[in-house]
């Protein structure tokens, strides 16, 4: 169940407190004494509140589905939401953690499944992805909630579908937990990894999983597609690459013409199944054995905006960035095959949870990102601060720890893209009662500070973490 962490930062002394979402999925598996709700990767217990004629039409109401928002925690202006990757959302008061309103925006914009990982504008504007499964073929819609809205009204309110982009498959949609945004363009990645809509439909009933719908197609490349903020339109050319799973994008840009993405990239899907706690109890069993299976590293996949006639050549790469060593190729069919280049080496779970300094450069070119990774003898983990120009790396480590998603935290009036701090939640890896907030410099990656605290009770991790400047 989503547990929400607040540190509070005043006067020199920090503070902690951590609160369950009171959500509809907690209420429900509380008063029935078990999981009666299925999540990502939790399978449900029938619910002994309902009878079988109600479970049965369960399979109809997606309204049944999950509403425990622990994924993620989005600023919508001056009020904050938690996530989940359904379209419940929760607010919630950044003081006391307590909900305040619960929001179904499936109600406004035509989505079924949502990522919790939205992109916003300076001014307020919410865009987010999401999944349409009630038409004859699954759609990917781009959704947008404006920054002001009319009198009487939420933003979600005036949610709208700014895109559509046809599922390649009719009756399996790609997973995807995230999507990049540069100045002029969206660019959504269309993986190998699958839903089953038929099964996805009856999960409700069956008790099975979010994970149990799903597939992976070793033989489906990996396809972009690149549509213009401005009119909603997608380019009919098509990027394909071969195939690779991805939860986080890290960011994208526009230069000469090109877009360039960058992302956190898995050979296959296996990932999935080895964040099942058993996997991952076996797994610390024999380390550097589990360690291979969950290896990835940080990738640039360059995307060229403008194809002459006279480029239909297999063999002729189109990539025009100076200094760049990805390539596109365009193929027979029409297609650009594209091949990355590598921003970092392969290691377990590598550049996951991966920041920037996302107010001053998210969609711009950028030099720095932060994330977490893990040793490949041990698992233990560590920050890590990539240059990607250079393609250097600066690490944080502490041993017998197991830090957070590191957040980036601009200094007030900053010039340099590094210059402002870093925040994590570190647990620790002998008592689990034990948790501090570290606080290193961004630039130089040095330990600034910590506040530690011993609870009277285990403090779990966390997934993703926001910095709101208190009022």
């Amino acid at each position: 169940m989503a547990l929400l962490h607040r540190y509070h930062i005043s006067n020199g002394e920090v503070t902690y407190q951590n609160k369950f979402l009171r959500s509809k999925t907690y209420n429900r598996n509380m008063k029935a004494n078990r999981i009666v709700v299925s999540e990502f990767g939790t399978k449900a217990h029938p619910d002994p509140c309902k009878t079988l004629l109600q479970r049965l039409m369960s399979m109809f109401v997606l309204n049944d589905h999950t509403d425990n928002d622990l994924v993620n925690i989005v600023p919508y202006g001056d009020e904050i939401y938690v996530h989940t990757e359904t379209p419940f959302i929760h607010r919630i008061d950044p003081n006391t953690l307590k909900i305040l309103d619960r929001v179904n925006f499936c109600e406004q914009v035509a989505v079924n499944i949502a990522t919790a990982h939205p992109h916003l504008e300076h001014d307020g504007t919410v865009y987010n992805m999401g999944s349409s499964l009630a038409s004859s073929r699954p759609l990917y819609n781009i959704i947008k909630f404006p920054s002001t809205t009319k009198s009487g009204k939420s933003k979600f309110d005036e949610g709208t579908v700014i895109c559509s982009i046809p599922a390649l498959s009719k009756r399996n949609p790609s997973y995807f937990h995230s999507f990049a945004m540069t100045e002029n363009y969206f660019v959504f990645v269309e993986q190998p990894l699958t839903v089953s809509v038929m099964k996805l439909g009856i999960s409700s009933f069956t008790g099975s999983s979010f994970m149990d719908c799903m597939n992976w197609n070793s033989n489906c490349q990996s396809r972009f597609h690149v549509i213009k903020r401005a009119t909603g339109e997608v380019f009919s050319t098509v990027y394909v690459a071969e195939p690779f799973f991805m939860f986080h994008h890290i960011n994208a840009y526009e230069e000469n013409e090109h877009i360039i993405m960058d992302a956190c990239c898995y050979q296959d899907a296996g990932i999935i199944k080895a964040l099942l706690v058993l996997e991952i109890e076996n797994g610390y069993k024999n380390r550097k054995s589990y360690g291979e299976q969950i290896t990835s590293q940080a990738r640039r996949y360059v995307i060229p905006l403008k194809i002459s006639n006279d480029e239909e050549n297999p063999k002729t790469n189109i990539v025009q960035l100076e200094g760049s060593q990805a390539e596109a190729y365009v193929q027979k069919n029409g297609d650009v095959f594209l091949k990355y280049e590598e921003l970092t080496e392969k290691g377990p779970v590598l550049c996951e949870l991966p920041r920037i300094n996302y107010d001053g450069f998210n969609g711009k070119k950028y030099k720095y990102f932060y994330a977490t990774g893990r040793l490949p003898e041990d698992l233990q983990t560590y920050l890590i601060k990539v240059d990607v120009w250079n393609k250097t790396k600066t690490i944080w480590l502490e041993e017998k720890t197991i830090p957070s998603e590191p957040v980036f935290v601009g200094r007030p009036g900053a010039t340099e893209e590094d210059d402002g701090v870093i925040l994590s939640a570190v647990l620790s890896d002998e008592n689990q009662n034990k948790v501090f907030l570290l606080v290193l410099d961004a630039s130089t990656f040095q330990e600034l500070g910590r506040a530690e605290f011993l609870l009277d009770s285990v403090v779990p991790g966390d997934i993703h973490g926001l910095f709101w400047p208190a009022t």
